[in-house]
């Protein structure tokens, strides 16, 4: 082999890396490099890929929880219930300089020895959350739950944002 030929293969291989980088962090370089998205939406077009929302784990921070029984204003209403209800109350708060996408919530309710009784796990943009949080946006749900099995009882709960 003679040494362009060399060269040739050394610069196509370090093509080959580059091209390799781009596809693999694609969504942080549209989101960290706003000038250069466009263009990486048009190559996606081309080669059928997607640009997503940026999952950062440690971005979103929750602010606020709370997990209430809710009470009937009539007793007869609570004997009519198959299950009780219970509201989760839940703030988010980006707290990156830029957008991330609206991560899952994973519930777990505990009982006096903090094991697990129930685990729920939540994707809030089912329950009309947007797909994507600005930095500094605060999101305030109040998701309405049931236990199917009436005889889980809890005395505390964990939350725990992630990304599937």
């Amino acid at each position: 082999m003679t040494f362009w030929g060399l060269w040739a293969w050394a610069v196509l291989g370090l093509l080959g890396l580059v091209l390799q980088a781009v596809w693999l962090f694609k969504d942080p370089l549209a989101t960290y490099q706003p000038a250069i998205k466009p263009i990486l939406e048009r190559v996606c077009e081309q080669v059928g890929c997607q640009i997503k929302p940026l999952q950062k784990t440690d971005a979103v921070v929750i602010d606020y929880a709370s997990v209430d029984l809710l009470r009937s204003e009539h007793p007869l209403d609570e004997m009519v219930l198959e299950a009780p209800q219970w509201a989760l109350q839940i703030n988010l708060r980006n707290s990156d300089v830029v957008p991330v996408a609206t991560p899952w919530v994973e519930l777990t309710l505990t009982d006096v020895q903090d094991k697990p009784v129930v685990r729920k796990v939540l994707n809030l943009t089912e329950w009309g959350a947007p797909p994507v949080m600005a930095p500094g946006e605060i999101m305030e749900h109040e998701l309405l739950l049931s236990l199917k099995r009436e005889n889980a009882s809890f005395m505390g709960y964990r939350l725990l944002t992630f990304y599937p």
